[in-house]
């Protein structure tokens, strides 16, 4: 079992503001929801629990029942520290078994992605606990006195970030010894290298950033906002064989399909292209090709990969462009847009499709195959 501790007990005094910070509005909700909703949206998490001040307890169950998150099994008080209230968040589970892993985040980190969520459960599974985090940019300086003593080497230093990973059992072992030993750490790694273990640490996006000041508010506010756009491109020449034209995820009747080891679906492809790029991730050879080895030939099933990696966004609109000498796409635009408003869960009036025949001044304009352009716009929800 994987669980997760999302912790919010501390004062947040550097924010300047009369109530847990936890609790401001990060694009229109709370700090800490958005941090849940990473977790709870996460395949690998079987269940959430909360640490939080007392006197936020309820607004903690207010927020769970309002945006039915299912997997908080449980809503308990924190420490006077931060290494206090992570304890008291492993003491409340339940029947943990050795190997299960625990993972603990920081409710002040709410732009968190489930890559990342996974990638350190499965470093933790392996190596025993790991750590996400980013390398260090800026050039590092030790000070005492207010006068540098060392530059120290940034290529061998990162930024520690939050989740951080354990099995339960050496994260047990961890805290027992340091309250053993009367030893409070900064985070919950420091813990466990003090037990001698190794620990992984994966690459994050500097994006999960922790809220400390007003500042930081802001700049996750404009992180949450903003847009993504991506551009997909796909092209195919007509097959010689028999085999059915698909666009959009329909049968063109009467014309040839296209030469490719799936489908061939220009548009989907493209399609998955945009979403892609526009989340930052690779084309879409990386994803279908295993898939199709297998026999997947379904473009629409490679489109599933690509809509999953869009969670937390919606798709404000998607513009696609093709250039063919044939099919008369103007005749087919209609059902197409149907078919892929269905296959994105979106409005008909969110897709536009234009197509031209660019005077033949290529080969797709000369009709010996075709080519599809797609822009794809996506807000955070």
């Amino acid at each position: 079992m994987n669980t997760a501790i999302i912790v919010g007990a501390g004062k947040g005094e550097r924010m300047n503001e009369r109530v847990n910070k936890i609790l401001l509005a990060l694009a229109d909700k709370p700090i800490i929801f958005h941090a849940i909703k990473a977790f709870e949206g996460c395949s690998e998490i079987d269940q959430i629990i909360i640490v939080t001040q007392k006197e936020n307890i309820g607004e903690l169950k207010k927020i769970r029942q309002k945006y039915s998150f299912k997997k908080i099994n449980k809503i308990v008080e924190g420490g006077a520290k931060r290494q206090d209230s992570v304890y008291n968040g492993i003491k409340a589970i339940e029947n943990a078994n050795d190997d299960d892993i625990i993972l603990i985040h920081n409710a002040a980190n709410p732009l968190i992605d489930e890559k990342t969520i996974i990638e350190v459960i499965n470093a933790a599974k392996e190596h025993g606990a790991c750590v996400a985090g980013f390398p260090a940019e800026d050039t590092i300086k030790e000070v005492k006195g207010n006068f540098i003593i060392k530059t120290l080497d940034r290529k061998n230093l990162w930024h520690a970030q939050t989740p951080q990973a354990a099995k339960y059992s050496i994260l047990k072992d961890a805290f027992e010894k340091a309250y053993k030993d009367n030893f409070y750490g900064t985070d919950d790694a420091i813990l466990i290298e003090r037990l001698g273990k190794n620990v992984k640490i994966v690459e994050c996006s500097k994006n999960n950033i922790k809220i400390t000041k007003p500042l930081d508010l802001d700049i996750a506010n404009n992180l949450k906002n903003g847009s993504r756009f991506g551009i997909g491109i796909d092209s195919h020449r007509f097959a010689k064989a028999d085999k059915p034209l698909i666009l959009g995820g329909i049968v063109i009747p009467n014309e040839p399909g296209l030469e490719a080891n799936s489908d061939g679906d220009v548009i989907l492809h493209s399609l998955f292209n945009a979403i892609s790029q526009s989340m930052g991730n690779s084309s879409i050879g990386n994803y279908a090709d295993e898939l199709c080895s297998k026999g997947v030939t379904d473009s629409e099933e490679y489109l599933k990969i690509a809509l999953g990696m869009i969670k937390g966004y919606r798709i404000n609109n998607i513009g696609i462009m093709i250039e063919a000498k044939k099919p008369e796409i103007d005749s087919h635009e209609n059902e197409i847009k149907e078919s892929l408003a269905k296959l994105l869960n979106i409005g008909k009036n969110l897709i536009g499709i234009t197509a031209t025949s660019g005077e033949e001044l290529t080969e797709f304009g000369k009709g010996k195959g075709i080519q599809a352009i797609t822009i794809i716009s996506l807000s955070p929800e």
